[in-house]
Formats: structure tokens, C-alpha cells, sequence
């Protein structure tokens, strides 16, 4: 008799539930994927403009995970938030797997911080001028450069260039630490086997990131994809799934 083992995954910004199916394969039989969509991605929900986003997207995570804990794997804007998850939750969560985690609060005042805050720039000037066409290109430039924009087909674009807004609503996690995850102790308290995984050719901030928490983790561990970037879950799927499946951790097990 087979079993089937269930495993919550949150896309990154501008992506949707769909962009597990290869990892997913890769991954093998007997998993039974948990789609976590983030407000105004997929089939989600819109982003209610009242609330902050990071507390919508949580409250849509634990709305779709069972009540038991679970294996739980995030990337870029989908890591922060299960990292998130994770450290206000810890009772939803049995193993956790951050892939690409783009938290860069836990990076202030290094020259890495200051690099993506530049980096980020003309996203920013074009997103504020009202040319989601160009925020997205330039957003996508240094978050999926092994893509270019040209290359990109126009029912894609669409996707990204109505939903760019959204990545700015993201700040509040990302850049300012509105819930306060770094404070002493929180990272520290999580007794759940951490998994970090990061692409060798990804942004520099990234591994400022990974060695940042992951140092204030009791039991974490760190894999880095040679070749990979931003979206290595997407481009490498198959060495994501080989790093994680003996990190992933049951209540049973």
C-alpha cells in the first residue's frame, strides 16, 4: 500500500502553485502537494489593500494547510513567508526547506544589502512611474536572468506586468521585518530540520541571507545548486528535489 505524504510549497512573487509540477515529479511518488498561492497569484484571492500583505498571504497559507504539521518548502518572497510561518507556527511545521529565501532585512547594513537596495533602483523609479512594462523587466533582470525579457512569452509577460505591483507590497517582510522575525530568540527557537538551499550564480545578497539565519539555527543545512540562479527550483528541479528528500520530516517519522 502506497502512502501518500502530504508537503506545503509557496511559490515566489509573480509565479503560481503550478511552477512545483517539475520539482514535484522529480521528487517522486508517494508526496501530496499542498499549492500555497499568494494573494493575488493563481487562483488566489486578491490582495485586500487594507491589511498587510504578509499577513493576508500567512493567513491563506494556514487556511490551506492541514491542522497537522507538515513538510513545508518556500522560495524567494515564498521562503521569507514560511520562514515566517515557521517561527509563528512552529506547531503547523515539521521540517522546513527555504529555497532562495530573498529576507533581506537580516542583511542591513552590510555592503550586500546596500548592492540590492541598488540593484533594485530601476524597478523602483519605473514601478512608481506607473510603467509596470518596464518595472517587471528590470525586476526580472536581476531576479531571473537566465531569462531574458525578449525570450519571455507575451501571455507570461502579462502575468508578471499586472502583478509587479504586488512585489512592493512585499517590502513590509522582506526589507522591513514588520513582525520582528530577527529579535533574539525567534530564529534561534525553531526545533524543526531547516533546509537551505541557494543557486551558485544567484544575487550575492542571497548567500549574506543564508548564512545570516542560518547560523541562528540549531539544525539547519545548507546546499548551494553549482550553476544555478534565482529560480533554481524551476531551472534545476531535480537537484532541489535530490538536496530535500532526506530533509523532509514527518510527524510518524
Amino acid at each position: 500500500m502506497s502512502i501518500t505524504r502530504p508537503i506545503g510549497l509557496i511559490h515566489c512573487a509573480l509565479a503560481h502553485g503550478g511552477v512545483w509540477r517539475r520539482f514535484v515529479e522529480e521528487l517522486g511518488p508517494g508526496y501530496l502537494p499542498i499549492l500555497i498561492e499568494l494573494p493575488g497569484h493563481g487562483e488566489a484571492p486578491d490582495w485586500d489593500q487594507s491589511r498587510d500583505y504578509s499577513d493576508q498571504a500567512l493567513e491563506l497559507a494556514l487556511d490551506t494547510l492541514p491542522a497537522q504539521p507538515v513538510p513545508l518548502i518556500g522560495h524567494s518572497y515564498g521562503a521569507a513567508l514560511a520562514l515566517r510561518l515557521a517561527v509563528e507556527r512552529p506547531s503547523r511545521v515539521s521540517s522546513l526547506v527555504l529555497i532562495e529565501p530573498v529576507f533581506f532585512a537580516a542583511t542591513k547594513g552590510s555592503w550586500a544589502f546596500d548592492k540590492v537596495v541598488r540593484d533594485h533602483d530601476p524597478f523602483v523609479r519605473k514601478l512608481a512611474e506607473g510603467s509596470n512594462a518596464m518595472a517587471a523587466k528590470a525586476f526580472t533582470s536581476v531576479w531571473d536572468n537566465e531569462t531574458p525579457w525578449a525570450d519571455i512569452p507575451q501571455k507570461q509577460k502579462d502575468y508578471l506586468m499586472s502583478r509587479i505591483p504586488l512585489v512592493k507590497a512585499g517590502d513590509t517582510l522582506l526589507f522591513d521585518d514588520r513582525t520582528d522575525l530577527l529579535r533574539a530568540g525567534r530564529i534561534e527557537g525553531l526545533d524543526m530540520p531547516v533546509t537551505i538551499i541557494d543557486g551558485g550564480d544567484s544575487h550575492p545578497v542571497i548567500e549574506k541571507i543564508v548564512v545570516a539565519i542560518g547560523d541562528r539555527i540549531p539544525d539547519a543545512e545548507w546546499i548551494t545548486v553549482p550553476g544555478a540562479g534565482h529560480m533554481v527550483p524551476i531551472t534545476h528541479p531535480g537537484a532541489v528535489a535530490g538536496a530535500v528528500r532526506n530533509r523532509l520530516v514527518w510527524p510518524d517519522d
